[in-house]
């Protein structure tokens, strides 16, 4: 045999095998790597839940141990006058009741989804400054829902909005003890 014939023969052989044996990709790979996530209060978090303060005040609690924003408005969290809860057959409308500010790095479009037995009859309304007129009045463009499929609200970083909660019983047919209301959940999504 020729030594050229040999060298080609071999070159090929090498090719070949390059080809039967992959291109260098790869199905999976596991690698661990180290990832720092701690939970904070609601008022420290990116997505900072804060009582607005003011005469609503007292219906927004933290439940002490892990900064948790809860609101209130059963007998458990009753009124010096004697409120124990919101009335049947009524609309009731408690303005400002909470701050979501998005303390994070990009814009968020945040919503409050909610559950329970009557959850259909309490609607949050998000408004950009506190004590405005009505914040429950959707046409002045200031104002709008932030709970319920489609009804979220944009917060660029450092922007916030206070929180106002509807009840409207009228019609209803709830009376003394029904729950309208379990979990509210603030959600934000960029």
């Amino acid at each position: 045999m020729q030594r050229r014939k040999f060298v080609i023969g071999v070159g090929s052989l090498a090719a070949g095998s390059a080809a039967a044996m992959g291109t260098g990709a790869f199905t999976s790979v596991t690698a661990s790597r180290d990832v720092d996530v701690e939970v904070a209060s609601d008022a420290s978090a990116y997505l900072r839940l804060e009582g607005a303060g003011g005469p609503n005040a007292p219906y927004v609690t933290d439940d002490g141990s892990s900064g948790t924003l809860g609101i209130t408005l059963d007998p458990s969290n009753s009124t010096a006058a004697g409120g124990e809860g919101v009335n049947p057959d009524a609309l009731t409308r408690i303005d400002d009741l909470f701050v979501v500010e998005n303390q994070g790095t990009q814009s968020v479009d945040v919503s409050i989804a909610k559950s329970g037995d009557n959850s259909g009859l309490v609607c949050f309304f998000a408004n950009d400054a506190q004590g405005a007129s009505d914040p429950y009045d959707e046409s002045n463009g200031s104002t709008a829902r932030i709970d319920g499929s489609g009804n979220d609200v944009t917060l660029d970083p450092g922007e916030s909005v206070y929180v106002s909660l509807q009840v409207d019983t009228r019609g209803e047919g709830v009376g003394d003890g029904d729950e309208l209301l379990d979990t509210v959940v603030v959600e934000a999504v960029a």
